[in-house]
């Protein structure tokens, strides 16, 4: 999959497009991409994905304390090359490309690209504030002589997939939905750092995992099964099972700041430095205060014991 950082690195034309952030890369994103497979299979085309970086209510300071996102830009590269895709645009996104119209934003496209045919998400919006929809893109497609499509929702269960909604599940800590309606299991990038090594005194090494970015999306607080995968020196790549613990770890810092944090029962060594994906696959518990290290130190063997009873189940 080619990968265009802008305009001027683009190195064909004439394919079928598809625009949208992308966020998570979950089902119902892939059902939109392999309807443009679909189509561009019929013209003897090619697929292209048009997306931006970064996330424009970031950029446009909406919520800047709260929203969090599901992908990093190199996860979600990662992931769109997965579906097949022939090549993504990124658009850098700024102001000024946040106070364009929907027709200007539409016009810059189709000079970059000049595409065969665009399709278009369900609910995607385009243009300074999100003022273009499907009737504005089919005049556009009339003018140009393209063909445009709009794509059908999603729907598992009851509710149409989008980046929301898993945003919202995994922030319930329901990890099992999450990853039917991502297609895959939660999970990021990131880095083992040094911690302050409490879990080595009361007989549980742990690896404090840092997530490559700053923007990434934490399930709700607690404690998970899950599992990490990393290259180990040599090259080789290992998966190895983990109990994971995400939040403010209060029985032990006051800080309140978030963190990462994961044993691996099989696993001895060190893993410093690291970098790792650590997903999760299942909640066992919220996040507690314990009155002692002791308390603490109790509470994990418990966790364990759940932790091999659920890998047994499933």
């Amino acid at each position: 999959m080619e990968v265009w950082h802008g305009p001027g690195e683009v190195s064909f034309q004439g394919a079928m497009v598809t625009l949208g952030f992308f966020d998570g890369v979950h089902a119902g994103h892939k059902a939109l991409i392999s309807g443009l497979q679909g189509m561009a299979q019929g013209e003897g085309a090619r697929s292209v994905a048009l997306t931006m970086w970064p996330h424009p209510r970031i950029v446009l300071g909406k919520e800047p304390g709260n929203f969090r996102l599901l992908t990093d830009l190199d996860y979600k590269l990662q992931l769109l090359e997965e579906t097949g895709l022939d090549a993504v645009l990124i658009l850098d996104f700024t102001l000024e490309l946040a106070a364009l119209g929907a027709w200007e934003f539409l016009e810059r496209l189709y000079e970059a690209l000049r595409p065969k045919g665009i399709l278009m998400g369900y609910d995607h919006r385009f243009g300074h504030g999100g003022e273009g929809d499907f009737p504005l893109l089919q005049r556009f497609g009339r003018e140009k002589g393209i063909a445009v499509r709009q794509g059908d929702a999603l729907r598992i269960g009851e509710r149409e997939v989008s980046s929301t909604l898993v945003r919202r599940t995994i922030c319930q800590g329901d990890m099992e939905r999450a990853a039917t309606l991502l297609g895959r299991d939660y999970g990021f990038p990131g880095v083992v750092v040094p911690g302050k090594q409490i879990g080595r005194t009361i007989g549980f090494p742990t690896a404090n995992i840092e997530p490559s970015s700053g923007w990434q999306l934490l399930p709700s607080y607690g404690v998970y099964v899950g599992y990490a995968t990393g290259c180990r020196p040599g090259g080789e790549e290992e998966v190895m099972h983990a109990i994971i613990n995400v939040g403010t770890r209060p029985t032990v810092d006051d800080s309140g700041i978030p963190s990462v944090e994961a044993y691996f029962p099989e696993f001895k060594g060190d893993l410093y430095g690291q970098e790792m994906m650590v997903y999760f696959t299942h909640k066992l518990r919220d996040e507690l205060r314990f009155s002692s290290l002791e308390s603490l130190r109790e509470q994990i063997g418990r966790d364990l014991e759940d932790y091999y009873a659920y890998r047994r189940r499933s």
